[in-house]
């Protein structure tokens, strides 16, 4: 396909990549999705914060309905991982993925994003089971009145603490002995909502079946949680860009203007790999803007 020009190719099939594939499909153009088959949608058991699913929906199948929705107006899916992004000047960019290459007046990033993970026996199953969560503005509030642990360092580790003890919850922030690296009228602030802190190292953590997390430490204590929420970061795919120039934050989330493009002119951003609020709500409005935008662009 690398003679044939599209007008937009999105590089990533999630949430963000599939809701601009059915923008653009319904605006007659001709697009293609390049999927790697690695989004993180995929990986949630349950979603009840997505709009218009009161009783929640799994990742996967939420995934299968976007898909389907874009082939239905038109826009096909392939799937590979694009490896390198170069511009045409005026007649757009050229992506490779290996072998294979396409041709598009128009570049959308929807790379996303992928929680870095502790290193933890049963972690696939324990996520399954929730037993480990990743996003509290996700589904914190199901995690009312239990035993909660947040695994993280300095001010990210307690700012997520303090979110989820927002709650209701009794809960532990696993330091990784970085306390001393946050300020004192934070750490006040955190104890007086009544998050414990576990000052030394874990030495083993461990998911129990069928439910249950158990915390052994360096100095003998075991520690036992409901739910264990990991806030060790995000890695944001966002290379193909920054390998053109463009700007992003120092955690690799991609700077855009009010239409999602980046400082790249002609390649655009949505998502997670662009800076927002990681949500699947976020990353379908980013589509819906950066997909209209490109419309608007062509002739």
């Amino acid at each position: 396909m690398a003679g044939d020009v599209l007008d937009t190719l999105i590089i990533g099939g999630g949430a963000a990549g599939l809701v601009a594939a059915t923008y653009l499909g319904r605006y007659r153009r001709r697009a293609l999705v390049v999927d790697a088959g690695a989004s993180r949608l995929a990986k949630i058991p349950l979603s009840r914060n997505v709009p218009g699913f009161p009783d929640g929906i799994a990742g996967s199948e939420l995934l299968e309905r976007l898909r389907a929705q874009a082939a239905r107006f038109g826009v096909p899916m392939e799937q590979a991982c694009v490896d390198e992004l170069r511009p045409l000047g005026n007649q757009g960019f050229e992506a490779r993925a290996g072998r294979r290459a396409w041709r598009a007046r128009f570049v959308l990033l929807a790379t996303g994003a992928q929680d870095v993970e502790p290193q933890l026996p049963g972690l696939g199953p324990a996520l399954e089971l929730g037993q480990v969560r990743y996003c509290p503005v996700c589904d914190g509030y199901e995690t009312q009145g239990r035993r909660v642990a947040v695994l993280g360092r300095g001010e990210h580790g307690l700012r997520e603490a303090m979110f989820v003890a927002g709650f209701g919850n009794e809960v532990t922030w696993l330091s990784l002995e970085t306390q001393d690296d946050v300020a004192r009228p934070e750490l006040a602030r955190l104890r007086r909502q009544g998050v414990k802190i576990a000052e030394c190292l874990p030495r083993e953590i461990r998911c129990l079946q069928p439910a249950g997390v158990e915390v052994h430490m360096h100095d003998g204590q075991l520690l036992t949680f409901d739910v264990l929420y990991p806030a060790l970061g995000l890695t944001h795919a966002s290379e193909l860009a920054t390998r053109l120039g463009a700007k992003a934050q120092d955690d690799g989330q991609l700077v855009v203007d009010d239409h999602m493009q980046t400082t790249v002119p002609g390649l655009y951003a949505a998502g997670d790999v662009a800076v927002d609020l990681n949500q699947i709500a976020v990353a379908a409005g980013h589509a819906a803007i950066a997909a209209t935008a490109i419309h608007n662009r062509l002739p």
